[in-house]
C-alpha cells in the first residue's frame, strides 16, 4: 500500500460542527448542542454505523412521529442495532420525569431502542441519576456544566531521522562494495530508485504506524530495523548492482508544536470517564491547523511540553508524522508528511 501523504499548505475545508463553533462561544443553541452529541456518537462507533440528526420515526404503539435528536443504526452479527440520543440543552438539571418519558419514548414498544444515550447541558438531579442507571441508560454531561466547549491543547509530534548506524552482512557470493556515507547508496526497488535516507523513512513510518494507543510518553528516540536482501548500487560506482543484509539502529529527534482548539469535553456518569468530542475534523486537517498556525506554541523537548502544556490542562490530544526526508532537501517550504 502507498504511503499517504499530503502537502500541508493545502488547505482542505472545515468540518461542519467547527464553523458552527467557530466563534469559540460557550452559548450553543439547541439545534448546535444536538449535533455536538452527533459528533460525539460517532467517534468509536464502528465505520459500517450510521448517524442521523433530527430524524422523526413512526412509534409502534401510538402510530404518531416520534423525534429522535441521534439515531445510530448498524448491525452486529446477525443483529441490527438501533441506540438512540437526546440532547438536553437547558438552563436545569434534567430530572426523573425526564427519564420515566424516555423509558417510555424509547423503551416500550413505541420505538425499541437497544440503547438510550442522554446528553444534558447542566447535569441530573440524583434521583434522575439513580434511575438512569439502574436502567442502562447512558448519561452524559459537560464536565463545567453549561460550558460543553473548552479550548485544550491539540499537540503534533514531528520526528526526523537522526543519527543513523548501519551494520551489513553479505550473504550472496557475489563481490559486494559498501559505502562508508550512507547518502553514496541507491537503493533499487523494482524500478524506483530511492535514497537510503527515503528506505529508513519507508520502514520506520511502516512500523510506527503498526504501534497503537501512542500517546506522548510513549518512547520513540530509538529504533532498529533489519531488511534483508538489498539491491543496491553506488553513486561512485553506478551500473554495478550489488546485494547484502542490512541492520540498521536509528534515532529519532522529536519537536512538539501545539495550538488551544475548540473541543466538547464531557463526563459519563455511567463510568466516570472524560470524553472528548473533535471538532476540528480529519487528522489531516488538525495537523494543517496546528502547523499553520501563527500562533503556535512549540517545544523541542518532550519533557518540556509534558511539563507546560499536558500537565497544565484538563485534557489533550496527541498525533504524530514524519515529513519525508528527501522532499525536505528538494522543496523545504512544502514538505509532504505521513500520519503515524
Amino acid at each position: 500500500m502507498a504511503i499517504p501523504s499530503f502537502y500541508i499548505f493545502d488547505i482542505t475545508g472545515f468540518n461542519l460542527i467547527t464553523v458552527i463553533m467557530s466563534n469559540n462561544t460557550m452559548n450553543l443553541t439547541p439545534n448546535e448542542f444536538e449535533k455536538l452529541l452527533c459528533e460525539f456518537c460517532k467517534q468509536d462507533l464502528p465505520t459500517h454505523f450510521t448517524v442521523e440528526h433530527d430524524v422523526k420515526d413512526v412509534g409502534g404503539e401510538g402510530g404518531g412521529k416520534r423525534q429522535i435528536d441521534t439515531k445510530i443504526k448498524g448491525r452486529l452479527g446477525v443483529s441490527q442495532i438501533l441506540i438512540c440520543g437526546e440532547a438536553k440543552n437547558w438552563n436545569s438539571p434534567v430530572g426523573i420525569e425526564t427519564i420515566d418519558g424516555l423509558v417510555g419514548k424509547y423503551q416500550s414498544g413505541e420505538i425499541r431502542a437497544n440503547k438510550v444515550i442522554v446528553f444534558s447541558n447542566n447535569g441530573y438531579t440524583e434521583p434522575a441519576v439513580t434511575r438512569a442507571k439502574l436502567l442502562g441508560i447512558e448519561l452524559l454531561e459537560p464536565t463545567d456544566l453549561g460550558k460543553p466547549i473548552k479550548t485544550i491543547p491539540h499537540i503534533v509530534g514531528i520526528g526526523r531521522l537522526g543519527q543513523i548506524r548501519v551494520k551489513t552482512i553479505h550473504s550472496s557470493p557475489q563481490h559486494s562494495i559498501m559505502a562508508i556515507n550512507v547518502e553514496d547508496y541507491i537503493i533499487l526497488r523494482g524500478s524506483e530508485r530511492m535514497s537510503f535516507y527515503q528506505m529508513i523513512y519507508r520502514m520506520l513510518t511502516t512500523y510506527l504506524k503498526k504501534i497503537n494507543n501512542k500517546t506522548i510518553n510513549t518512547d520513540l528516540s530509538t529504533f532498529r530495523l533489519a531488511e534483508k536482501n538489498i539491491l543496491y548500487e553506488l553513486k561512485f560506482k553506478e551500473g554495478y548492482r550489488y546485494h547484502a543484509d542490512f541492520e540498521i539502529e536509528v534515532d529519532l529527534n522529536w519537536d512538539f508544536f501545539f495550538e488551544y482548539l475548540p473541543t466538547g469535553v464531557l463526563k459519563h456518569l455511567n463510568t466516570g470517564e472524560i470524553k472528548y468530542v473533535n471538532l476540528q475534523g480529519s487528522p489531516l486537517e488538525i495537523l494543517q491547523k496546528v502547523l499553520l498556525s501563527p500562533t503556535k506554541g512549540n517545544y523541542e523537548k518532550k519533557e518540556d511540553c509534558i511539563k507546560e502544556v499536558v500537565d497544565k490542562n484538563i485534557g489533550h490530544t496527541f498525533q504524530l508524522c514524519m515529513p519525508d526526508p528527501d522532499r525536505e532537501k528538494t522543496h523545504p517550504q512544502s514538505p509532504i508528511f505521513t500520519l503515524l
